[in-house]
C-alpha cells in the first residue's frame, strides 16, 4: 500500500514508519523538514507547512495514497487542510488523552463523542491544547 504518515520523524511516529516499511508498504513522510530522520532511502519524503491551506493544496496536487497517518494535527483546519487537499482513501488521525475531560481510569474511545458538539474551524492556537484537539476530532 502506499501511506503517507504525516509527523514520521518524531515519538510513535518513528514507530508507525518503521512497522509500515518492515510489513513492506511505500511510506512517504510528511514533515516541516526540521527534524531528521534515520529511514534512509526507503522512504519518500515531503516538505510542507500543514498549517497552510495552499501549501497543502500545491505539495499534494496529483498524489494519491490509500492510507494517510496523521499523528500531529493539532486543531481542526489541521483537518480540514488535510481532508481537503490529499487525494487518499482512508485517514486515520492518532489523538490525544487531553480530548477526554474528566480523566479517568479505564478510559474508552467512546468517552469521548466528537458529534456532540458543532465544530469550531480554528488554528492551533486559538484555544489551549485539550480544546484544540477536541476541535480536530470534532472535524473528522
Amino acid at each position: 500500500m502506499k501511506i503517507l504518515v504525516i509527523g514520521g520523524t518524531r515519538f510513535f511516529g518513528i514507530h508507525a514508519v518503521n512497522e509500515l516499511l518492515k510489513t513492506g508498504h511505500n511510506v512517504t513522510i510528511a514533515t516541516r523538514g526540521r527534524t531528521s530522520d534515520n529511514f534512509g532511502d526507503r522512504v519518500e519524503r515531503i516538505i510542507v507547512e500543514r498549517t497552510n491551506a495552499e501549501n497543502m493544496k500545491n505539495v499534494f496536487a496529483g498524489r494519491h495514497y490509500d492510507v494517510v497517518i496523521d499523528n500531529i494535527a493539532y486543531c481542526s483546519n489541521d483537518i480540514k487542510y488535510a481532508l481537503e487537499n490529499i487525494d487518499h482513501d482512508k485517514y486515520i488521525f492518532t489523538s490525544s488523552t487531553a480530548v477526554y475531560e474528566p480523566k479517568h481510569l479505564n478510559t474508552l474511545e467512546v468517552d469521548f463523542d466528537g458529534s456532540s458538539k458543532d465544530v469550531i474551524w480554528c488554528d492551533r492556537y486559538k484555544f489551549p491544547y485539550d480544546e484544540s484537539k477536541r476541535q480536530a476530532e470534532r472535524a473528522l
